[in-house]
């Protein structure tokens, strides 16, 4: 299933919380997933001084992640395709 790297605005004082985030992200999945779409937390990660937060979803098409991202309000900058 293809991987899709999803970027989020995470200021300092937030990607020092990362457990949070990516506890926020898994939640998104399980919101996504009892609408019904095939969307998978894989990890999250941060970079503190980018104030950036990346996370990682296993889903059939970049559209799944995003109306996943939608339906959760996972506010995210941009979504795209990653090969691990």
């Amino acid at each position: 299933m293809p991987s899709f790297l999803v970027e989020t605005y995470a200021p300092e004082r937030r990607t020092n919380g990362l457990p949070d985030l990516s506890a926020t992200a898994q939640a998104a999945a399980s919101t996504g997933a009892a609408a019904g779409l095939d969307v998978r937390h894989v990890r999250s990660f941060a970079t503190p001084g980018d104030e950036v937060c990346f996370h990682v979803f296993e889903a059939p098409s970049l559209e799944a992640v995003a109306s996943m991202s939608k339906l959760a309000c996972l506010d995210h900058e941009r979504i795209t395709e990653v090969i691990e």
